[in-house]
């Protein structure tokens, strides 16, 4: 299995019939380096601490869980997509440590999703189609199709210009001949997601036999678990269940709305339970994997794993305090 700290990905480039994007190619790139100048991020990696500061407080305890290698999200819009598989991979690194790690397939997500959102606006649930989305939509979605490991299927396609699935949909005459051409362009883009992968073996009596042939559901209930994950959002102004801030949510996704104060006690209680924090700011969603906290107990430092390069970086506590409006983790 490949090291976790190989962070060079080599892919395909497709050529097909040039349609126009659906949205600035860029736009995440832009918005993601947008994050990280709100941040103030200094750039980390995983087998060294950030650089002391002089004007920061004494670190009294430090909290750091182990990540998997980065992936790069590249053109696409899937930064919370990456972002929920690198907190499944974080768990199951807390969880078997030593053992065989997992590293799970993003095109797979990105198979998924569009096939998604194409279904549901043919069906008329929703009408934009977009890679946008949230942890939530994720964990749905590999609840439904399982999910594969990254090594039995290719990093995440460019999909722009390779095929115009929404035309080829909007000319079928019928809503079964809608669904043909659907598949017919997710094949032309992506190619299906193989319905046979690997799951790690954790007791095995040879040594070697590290994974075993298993099909995307067995992958999906090993990483998946039993645990149950929540939405946070902070308000002043109502407290409970509410609708999901994000844009890209389903209807029927809901967060738990609390006071802004309350959250740096939620996300430290969740890493020392060992699972990581999901974090959305401004349309870019994040990993926090670990913090540095005073004697008091408070957040001096949080270290993030985002989806474009460099994948590791630290920020200020009062930085992300300041600027983060949804969290997911899972719930305790």
């Amino acid at each position: 299995m490949r090291s976790l700290l190989l962070s060079t990905l080599a892919y395909a480039v497709l050529c097909v019939v040039a349609v126009p994007p659906a949205r600035a190619v860029d736009g995440d790139y832009t918005e993601a380096m947008r994050v990280r100048s709100l941040l103030h991020a200094e750039e980390s990696s995983l087998d060294g601490m950030p650089r002391a500061r002089l004007q920061d407080p004494l670190v009294a305890e430090t909290v750091l869980l182990p990540v998997s290698r980065g992936f790069d999200q590249r053109f696409t819009g899937l930064c919370w997509a990456y972002a929920t598989l690198s907190a499944l991979e974080t768990i199951h690194l807390v969880r078997h440590a030593g053992g065989p790690d997992v590293e799970l397939s993003r095109r797979a997500m990105q198979y998924y999703t569009m096939e998604d959102r194409y279904r549901r606006s043919i069906k008329q649930v929703n009408t934009y189609i977009r890679e946008g989305g949230i942890v939530l939509d994720a964990l749905r979605l590999i609840q439904s199709n399982g999910i594969v490991s990254f090594d039995d299927y290719a990093d995440v396609a460019d999909a722009y210009g390779y095929a115009n699935i929404a035309g080829m949909i909007d000319s079928a005459p019928t809503f079964t001949d809608k669904i043909i051409v659907l598949y017919e362009g997710l094949d032309i883009v992506y190619a299906a997601p193989p319905t046979r992968t690997h799951v790690p073996v954790l007791a095995a009596a040879d040594p070697n036999a590290a994974y075993a042939p298993a099909d995307a559901g067995d992958l999906a209930r090993f990483v998946l678990g039993r645990d149950v994950w929540q939405s946070y959002t902070p308000s002043s102004a109502k407290s409970g269940f509410h609708a999901h801030p994000d844009p890209d949510a389903r209807w029927e996704n809901v967060s738990w709305h609390m006071p802004h104060s309350e959250f740096p006690g939620r996300i430290r209680e969740a890493l020392l339970a060992g699972f990581p924090v999901v974090i959305s700011i401004r349309n870019h969603a994040l990993l926090v994997y670990g913090a540095d906290y005073d004697a008091d107990g408070s957040p001096i430092t949080y270290y993030i794993k985002d989806s474009h390069p460099s994948y590791y970086y630290v920020t200020d506590a009062d930085y992300l305090h300041a600027n983060f409006w949804e969290m997911t983790t899972v719930k305790l």
